[in-house]
């Protein structure tokens, strides 16, 4: 089994879920930044695929493996700390909360918990940014290349294409904005494609997500 996911959560049982739904949504940047550099890594695991950090009022010691393969370690949760702090400094919180929870894990269960400490100073040296490169099309027409770029922030996720025909970039837009939460924007995107003299963005089940007609182009 390999290691692939990564989630920081309030326990519902707990927090209402006006509390702990907005929570799950804020805390998604950086644990799909960690997911996308452990799921590269390749890590094999005896018997878990997800870490689960839990958010608690009284966590105890145990990591244990739940039904779906993810390990649950349980940490607490300040919840006055946290109402008081500005969209700019929960950074760390969330960091701090997730390297509590991979510490506890590591404990009982074999995880890359010294990879995971880099790619999280990876992520200070990024200015807790989250953005990628979903992918490049060469498209059959005057050069054309189309790319798919990539923004998660606490507060939504951000798909931009980017035209780009000998090197210079001839349209640069934002084409989807939804809330940050990858069963949510994960789907909707997969390639570019021209279909009907239009360049078309297509979903996971080859839909049109976006369509840009040629006509009007540079």
């Amino acid at each position: 089994m390999l290691l692939k996911y990564i989630d920081l959560f309030l326990a519902l049982d707990e927090y209402p879920r006006e509390v702990a739904t907005p929570f799950g949504f804020r805390t998604r940047y950086v644990c799909n930044y960690l997911e996308r550099r452990v799921r590269a890594l390749k890590f094999k695991t005896a018997n878990l695929n997800k870490i689960c950090v839990r958010g608690c009022h009284n966590p105890g010691d145990e990591c244990p493996i739940v039904s779906d393969a993810s390990a649950v370690p349980s940490v607490r949760f300040d919840e006055d700390a946290y109402a008081k702090l500005g969209e700019d400094e929960q950074h760390e919180f969330f960091i701090a909360m997730l390297s509590e929870g991979f510490a506890k894990c590591a404990r009982v269960h074999s995880i890359p918990r010294e990879e995971l400490a880099r790619y999280i100073n990876e992520f200070r040296g990024d200015g807790y940014r989250n953005a990628w490169t979903h992918g490049s099309f060469r498209l059959d027409r005057d050069g054309l290349v189309a790319l798919l770029h990539c923004r998660l922030d606490p507060a939504k996720f951000v798909l931009q294409l980017e035209l780009r025909r000998a090197g210079t970039t001839i349209f640069d837009q934002s084409i989807l904005e939804t809330l940050p939460d990858e069963t949510i924007f994960a789907y909707r995107f997969k390639d570019v494609v021209l279909a009907d003299d239009s360049i078309v963005v297509r979903s996971k089940f080859d839909k049109p997500t976006f369509t840009l007609p040629l006509l009007g182009l540079p």
